[in-house]
């Protein structure tokens, strides 16, 4: 997935599919990033607009595979337990980021359940089965015939002459203090991420494609000792695989870097 360089917004830990339901809710438009093992290192990426996922890419880092759009998003909502980087996008940098990725996007998405209403969680707490509506007009047929007072009489008369008690305000705030929890504060942890091991994929690229010339730029990959470091090296290792037009065909080159530039999700020329 090709995106810009982008400012860190927040980090979240927990179940995908649960991030994406307070995503979807906040109506969150911009990026995250999920690294994750699943039978080998890989790296999620999901685009969202307006809270919906509408581009998704999962590369593996080892086999150089990747799925993307409805496959990669399915992938990652079965993720238990996960840490996640989210940058926020402005309507411009989305528009232009939506259509860097043209041949990624998400078809199927399925919005989240909506959390169960107050009504639910009382019928649940006391074992309430609602009477249907025809129900309850025979009840108050039944009770009152034609009587003139029929019209006033609320439903809600009926159902407690019947034995259906009405929880008080106490409890109705304790059911939705357990249901709904206090909100818990954001917890910001670092991402552990296997470096290393993107860093010997990138020298394997590099190494492999181009050969001995090429060692400054495999040298200034190596000297980075973590994604801050390889991102602010990002331009000298391009600028160094660019000189090499003189000695490798240009096309291959191009190829080398588009390469890298997916790997580590930002441009180096």
């Amino acid at each position: 997935m090709i995106v810009p360089k982008l400012t860190l917004t927040k980090i979240e830990r927990g179940k995908f599919s649960e991030i994406v339901e307070t995503l979807f809710k906040s109506r969150f438009s911009g990026y995250v990033r999920i690294g994750f093992k699943k039978e080998e290192l890989s790296l999620g990426e999901v685009i969202f607009e307006n809270g919906r996922p509408v581009i998704a890419e999962v590369s593996r880092l080892k086999s150089k595979t990747s799925i993307a759009g409805d496959e990669a998003l399915k992938e990652l909502e079965k993720l238990e337990q996960v840490v996640v980087e989210i940058y926020a996008l402005g309507p411009d940098q989305l528009r232009k980021v939506i259509e860097m990725n043209r041949g990624l996007e998400v078809k199927e998405f399925s919005a989240p359940a909506a959390v169960k209403s107050e009504k639910d969680y009382l019928y649940e707490k006391y074992g309430i089965k609602p009477p249907e509506e025809w129900e309850v007009e025979k009840i108050i047929q039944e009770s009152l015939g034609n009587s003139e007072f029929f019209a006033e009489i609320k439903k809600e008369d009926i159902l407690a002459k019947y034995g259906i008690r009405k929880p008080s305000e106490e409890e109705i705030e304790a059911i939705i203090s357990n249901a709904f929890g206090e909100a818990e504060k954001e917890e910001e942890v670092e991402i552990k991420t296997d470096f290393e091991a993107l860093k010997t994929e990138i020298v394997n690229i590099i190494s492999s494609r181009l050969g001995k010339v090429a060692k400054k730029a495999i040298d200034i990959v190596n000297s980075c000792k973590d994604e801050k470091e390889l991102a602010q090296n990002a331009e000298a290792i391009g600028k160094s695989l660019k000189s090499l037009v003189v000695f490798i065909p240009r096309k291959k080159v191009e190829e080398v870097i588009a390469e890298i530039e997916k790997k580590i999700g930002r441009k180096i020329v």
